[in-house]
């Protein structure tokens, strides 16, 4: 017994430490996000900027208009991917599932393409057109739930048909594409997923979702625990499972669609970090959760950074030889296609 007790309390303590040392480099990754770029700042320039104290009107703007917005948005839909990404892998029971896999950013990336393409006119807004993908996205996730039927309850059976629904929507919105070019480069950021030009609007909009959704999750964690003794053992202990799944897949799609509206369809960051947030954490959701969101937070930052540092010249039809920063969804799907095939070859990952 008391072995039993100083391990737990070992455990405790590493898990404080792990969310203070994750809390520490997502504080030191913002500054240093801020502070580097085709203009560089100091720390004292950065803190005269923020305190409204810098005699610099362009240090002003740069640091509070563009750099602190986008940095912001980033670890918010960074936190809400890698905490949907660690509710799905808990209701699925596979650490291979991350939130592309329900639908939920193609349905919104084909939301937007269908906004634009309709009412071209109407002259949407950034807000409006998150608020177009936020709707496609839950959307595409009830409808995957439905076409389920009956065995919704079946984790691998709900993954195989997010899968085939994804690859169905995505087809269509290729279609739609190639149908009509205008707008493409537009539509492309937001099928790869891109921080470029996110500022006060977009966290004012993405900020109140992470916050009341995170609530949310914490509140269904104690059930969350119990689905991981299986589904016959959670309902003997008085868990109502089907509802409970149905509850934190819907959290985990308003979570993913809430991100996705705001910065694009950003793949992998619901796989890596929740993955790696397990191994340091351990598979408990009441720590597994947290420590995704930071994670996951800081993962998207540092991919934005690298980003940044890499300029692309776009030769789309009214693009050329436009210059770019390498969008964030691009950098994570090259850091996690071979994250992805690592864990694929691990024995008894997926199992």
């Amino acid at each position: 017994m008391a072995n039993f007790m100083i391990g737990r309390k070992r455990d405790s303590l590493r898990y404080i430490l792990v969310l203070a040392v994750l809390t520490a480099l997502l504080a030191s990754i913002l500054v240093l996000h801020i502070a580097f770029g085709r203009t560089s700042f100091s720390v004292a320039e950065i803190a005269k900027a923020l305190l409204n104290l810098s005699e610099d009107a362009g240090t002003r703007h740069i640091v509070w208009n563009l750099r602190l917005p986008r940095v912001l948005v980033g670890m918010a839909a960074g936190a809400m991917l890698g905490l949907a990404g660690a509710i799905l892998q808990v209701v699925m029971r596979n650490p291979l599932v991350e939130p592309g896999l329900i639908g939920v950013s193609a349905g919104a990336v084909l939301s937007i393409v269908l906004a634009m393409q309709w009412w071209p006119g109407t002259g949407l807004t950034n807000g409006g057109l998150s608020w177009v993908a936020m709707a496609g996205g839950m959307a595409a996730v009830v409808i995957i739930y439905l076409l389920n039927g009956s065995r919704g309850n079946s984790g691998a059976r709900l993954a195989l048909t997010g899968i085939v629904a994804t690859s169905i929507i995505q087809s269509a919105t290729s279609l739609l594409l190639l149908r009509n070019q205008e707008g493409l480069t537009s539509i492309l950021l937001w099928n790869f997923g891109s921080l470029n030009g996110r500022v006060w609007t977009h966290w004012n909009y993405i900020w109140p979702w992470g916050l009341a959704l995170f609530g949310l999750a914490m509140l269904l964690v104690r059930h969350a625990s119990l689905l991981r003794l299986g589904d016959e053992t959670a309902a003997s202990l008085g868990v109502a499972v089907n509802r409970i799944k149905l509850l934190l897949l819907l959290v985990a799609a308003a979570l993913t669609a809430a991100a996705v509206s705001a910065v694009g369809a950003i793949g992998f960051i619901g796989l890596i970090g929740p993955h790696i947030a397990r191994r340091l954490v351990g598979s408990q959701p009441l720590r597994l959760f947290p420590a995704s969101a930071l994670l996951s937070a800081v993962l998207l930052t540092v991919a934005d950074w690298a980003g940044q540092s890499i300029t692309l010249t776009f030769v789309l039809p009214g693009m050329e030889h436009h210059l770019s920063s390498l969008p964030v969804g691009a950098v994570t799907t090259l850091l996690g296609a071979p994250f992805f095939l690592y864990l694929l070859r691990r024995p008894g990952v997926g199992k």
